[in-house]
């Protein structure tokens, strides 16, 4: 059998990794299968590693119409400009792992709006089948195999569920039970195979398998003391748990400061499917992460490991000046002198982008 490309040894591609920028280094897990791998095993270091570490994609046009987007790493000080036409006339739904949902604006578009995926740093396009009922999505979520989105899921009007894969024909769309319909659907996650929904309390509502594509009312109607409902809280996934991060209302919009983020309160539980409610995270969970939140664009929230300095990082959007800011604080040593604010990032439109 003749040797190609693809058979280099791991050990010589980290080697090479090594010696190249991260932008080069995601170029290169495009190349092959082995590459990729190669990539996502390529071991850590104990120091900060910012590879994980979410980039912030800004529209440099003046809306969504335009297709140049700049990529901006604050913590390397690294900025790219793309100008991909995949880009003009869409919104962004989701991301994870590199991998950006999109979906074409309807009023900017003469055909049906569609999603497809498409990961910037490599320029690799997913395409997702083309639906009418696409009309109204409120919420998506991405499940990720070996590196590689492998299945999407939409919540439509907060009525009707749709799943696909890459390459796929159609979506398959399924209703919400009436019952819950009430309890105002805020997020989606994927844990396996699983979709979960949880509503506005952090209550997962809803179990969706999308293997035999089963339903399972996980609210039967009860009312669980989960607590009352908290505008300062985020969900976010790490390692297959469901993450709740709340502040004690210093965060959102007018109501937001420099010196008010560094004050507040934080605190992290996470979700038990039996048991309905949260449970506080012990040290030891928090310890060496640092957690990205944003009430603005898609409301991303992530959470990168292996960091000596335990942070919460929060991009906000003012309404009033229209601009975008991005505050940082460390969760160890609060107070005025343990935070960093990196300023007005924008008045174009601003997202994290998830690395992780």
């Amino acid at each position: 059998m003749e040797e190609t490309w693809s058979c280099i040894p791991n050990l010589l591609i980290w080697m090479i990794m090594e010696r190249l920028q991260f932008i080069d280094s995601l170029c290169l897990s495009a190349v092959c299968k082995h590459w990729l791998n190669a990539f996502h095993n390529f071991p850590k270091e104990e120091t900060a590693s910012y590879c994980n570490f979410p980039w912030l994609m800004i529209t440099k046009s003046k809306d969504h119409r335009g297709s140049e987007r700049e990529f901006s790493s604050p913590w390397t000080k690294t900025k790219f400009t793309v100008d991909f036409p995949e880009f003009a006339k869409t919104f962004v739904l989701n991301s994870k792992n590199g991998w950006v949902l999109l979906l074409t604006c309807s009023d900017c578009c003469e055909q049906v709006p569609r999603v497809f995926l498409l990961n910037p740093f490599t320029r690799v396009k997913l395409q997702m089948p083309r639906r009418p009922l696409l009309f109204g999505v409120r919420l998506s979520a991405i499940s990720m195999l070996e590196g590689t989105p492998n299945c999407v899921a939409l919540v439509i009007t907060y009525r009707y569920i749709a799943i696909a894969h890459p390459g796929v024909d159609a979506w398959k769309i399924f209703t919400i039970p009436s019952a819950l319909l009430y309890l105002r659907i805020v997020h989606i996650f994927f844990v396996d195979h699983y979709l979960y929904l949880m509503d506005i309390y952090g209550r997962a509502v809803l179990r969706f398998n999308t293997i035999d594509f089963t339903m399972t009312n996980l609210f039967m109607g009860k009312t669980y003391p989960f607590g009352k409902e908290e505008k300062d809280t985020y969900f976010l996934q790490c390692n297959k748990e469901i993450i709740r991060v709340s502040s004690n209302g210093l965060i959102p919009y007018g109501r937001f400061s420099r010196y008010g983020f560094t004050e507040a309160a934080w605190s992290f539980h996470k979700y038990s499917i039996s048991k309905a409610t949260g449970e506080a995270l012990d040290d030891d969970e928090i310890r060496g992460k640092s957690w990205f939140l944003s009430n603005c664009g898609a409301k991303f929230s992530s959470v990168a490991e292996g960091t000596p300095v335990e942070k919460v990082h929060f991009l906000s959007k003012f309404k009033k000046k229209a601009c975008h800011r991005l505050f940082s604080c460390n969760l160890n040593s609060p107070g005025k002198d343990a935070h960093s604010y990196f300023g007005n990032l924008s008045r174009k439109n601003t997202v994290w982008i998830n690395m992780g």
